[in-house]
């Protein structure tokens, strides 16, 4: 069980949504828009990267540049979690446990700038 997350935007393909639902089980899921959190343990960095779309069962649509605002405390957050929760002190592990976060916002700028809107982002707890 775990907190999925989802990017959708208008004229979103069907592919673009089968990559979505593929990546669930990767650490590389930010890159298609999607992300994904167990239940393991506090802190939930993605709770604070886009609150919006946990408090609205709809999804919450945030501007890129709140979510680029709000990266750099994610990824502490991501950090912290990984070594606290996950005992992991390997800096590279924990790199690649945190790069899915910067993807994920990198790819909102890409749609933003694209649609000229940001995407619409849902959060499942």
């Amino acid at each position: 069980m775990g907190i999925d997350i989802y990017a959708e935007w208008p004229e979103q393909s069907p592919e673009e949504q089968q990559a979505q639902k593929e990546a669930w089980a990767t650490d590389h899921g930010g890159r298609v828009g999607y992300l994904r959190e167990a239940y393991h343990g506090e802190p939930y960095p993605s709770y604070h990267l886009m609150p919006e779309a946990f408090d609205d069962p709809d999804g919450g649509t945030i501007p890129s540049a709140t979510l680029r605002a709000r990266l750099p405390e994610t990824l502490r957050l991501a950090r912290e979690r990984i070594r606290k929760v996950y005992d992991i002190a390997d800096e590279a592990k924990i790199e690649r446990g945190v790069k899915q976060y910067t993807d994920f916002v990198e790819f909102c700028e890409a749609v933003e700038a694209e649609t000229g809107q940001p995407p619409t982002i849902i959060a499942w707890w």
